[in-house]
């Protein structure tokens, strides 16, 4: 591992990302990494040790189960701490007394709080079939608060100030209920949505909010240092390795993804490029995509290779229909979108596999080569794909975006299916337990190697998981 490893998802979040940090961070423990971490509480990393305990990292870093290892919890990251409350406990029930001591949070973190969440909820409520797939646990709402007016958000470090922290609690809850008053007041005779709002509003108070935001400093007082500029330039200047952890994947990211369906936190490597600007050689930087054997989406927007029968096959361990984003949704590897997701990041190092282990025992396994358009906005084509047009008109890639991609992508992406399989002899063997790559089935082996090869992704393949667990990581 160099100096600075950069992880980040390359299709639509659920790639694995955790489970490639806690192995990264389990094969480095000598040098003793931290991890620094960004994103929010929505964007879960699910991590599983070989005692089969199993620890969902939301705000606190992927490498929480390797003794010693700390979390930076940077400014982009948005923390909610009711939930890192209750993650804290959860550690504390698989036997990590220490997690909490093992984080520093930066006093620049935007704090998440339930009026977020009414107002998220609100909004996908009041978009009826139209919603985007959220969350509902108001990360967005505190990104786009951020975006607005970064100097009126509730911040970490304002929970250490009692006069501060009342003003500003007192400023955001009369502007979040007159903004969820307009949604009732414009939405009139939704009765899910009036029923949403008068839940919150029986269950909310300016005091309540103050007593669980305020106790969080008092509670945990060593997590929230001083200066979070100092103490990442001191951690550059220590010497140690540092693992930037982000959240998502990148075709949900807000520039670049599938809009409106994405997220409102950058999902790309430039996040932590940018934290590194200046501070590091990129000879000392290693990019590493994750991405699944196979793609999956949790969320509403356009997913052109989902296939109901793969779906049932290989059911998520870990993810499945919920209240706000839907079904867990799975299809076969889309050559397309993965070589889109690289082309966004730009400069990816290698690329981790994860979830092959998956696909055993299936016959044939696909790879999506091609879509076939069947929409009527021809004319729109050119401004995002490379297509041919004879009988049909087949997309064969995505162009590299000059400027932040518009709703018309997604709009595009709604009316294509896959045209053209690329179709991989399968494997029977449980591969679970292997090893090597080269102990792999042939089969498992020949899947792989073209997904590296110049025809596949053209990025070398740095990790195969075979497993949840660190032990079942290959690295090549």
């Amino acid at each position: 591992m160099r100096r600075y490893c950069i992880v980040r998802g390359l299709g639509r979040g659920d790639e694995g990302k955790g489970s490639i940090i806690d192995a990264i961070v389990a094969k480095n423990c000598d040098v003793v990494p931290e991890v620094v971490k960004e994103g929010g509480p929505q964007a879960a990393h699910w991590i599983v040790r070989k005692d089969c305990k199993v620890h969902r990292c939301e705000q606190i870093g992927s490498g929480i189960f390797t003794p010693e290892i700390r979390t930076f919890a940077s400014k982009n990251m948005f923390i909610s701490p009711s939930r890192l409350i209750a993650e804290n406990l959860k550690l504390y029930e698989i036997g990590i007394y220490d997690g909490m001591k093992r984080l520093a949070i930066d006093p620049r973190c935007v704090i998440v709080t339930p009026l977020h969440a009414m107002i998220g909820r609100m909004l996908e409520v009041s978009r009826g079939k139209n919603r985007h797939g959220s969350t509902g646990l108001g990360v967005g709402q505190a990104v786009s608060d951020r975006n607005i007016d970064g100097d009126r958000v509730l911040t970490m470090g304002d929970t250490v100030n009692e006069s501060l922290l009342r003003e500003k609690i007192n400023e955001i809850f009369l502007e979040k209920l007159s903004l969820a008053e307009k949604l009732v007041e414009d939405n009139a005779g939704n009765k899910e949505l009036f029923e949403l709002y008068q839940f919150y509003r029986n269950s909310l108070s300016p005091e309540l909010l103050f007593n669980s935001l305020f106790s969080i400093s008092d509670s945990y007082p060593f997590c929230i240092i001083d200066d979070g500029e100092k103490y990442f330039q001191e951690l550059l200047e220590s010497g140690r390795s540092l693992i930037f952890e982000g959240s998502q994947g990148a075709l949900l990211d807000p520039k670049y993804g599938f809009v409106p369906y994405v997220t409102k936190t950058r999902t790309v490597f430039k996040t932590a490029e940018d934290l590194l600007d200046g501070r590091a050689l990129r000879s000392e930087v290693e990019k590493v995509g994750v991405l699944r054997a196979y793609s999956t989406f949790h969320g509403a927007g356009p997913f052109v290779t989902e296939d109901d029968w793969l779906s049932r096959q290989i059911p998520d361990r870990h993810n499945g229909t919920n209240e706000w984003q839907g079904k867990f949704r799975i299809g076969w590897l889309d050559l397309l979108s993965a070589r889109y997701g690289i082309m966004i990041n730009r400069d990816i190092d290698s690329i981790a596999l994860t979830n092959l282990d998956r696909l055993s025992g299936i016959k044939e396994i696909p790879i999506c080569i091609s879509y076939e358009y069947l929409g009527k906005d021809e004319e729109l084509l050119s401004d995002f794909f490379e297509y041919d047009f004879e009988d049909r008109i087949c997309i064969t890639g995505f162009k590299s975006p000059d400027s932040p991609v518009n709703e018309q992508l997604a709009e595009i992406l709604f009316d294509c299916k896959p045209m053209e399989f690329l179709k991989f002899k399968g494997w029977k063997e449980d591969i679970s337990r292997t090893k090597k790559f080269e102990d792999l089935p042939v089969e498992a082996r020949e899947y792989v190697n073209f997904l590296q090869s110049e025809e596949g992704l053209n990025v070398p393949i740095s990790i195969v998981s075979v497993g949840p667990t660190s032990e079942q990581k290959i690295f090549l």
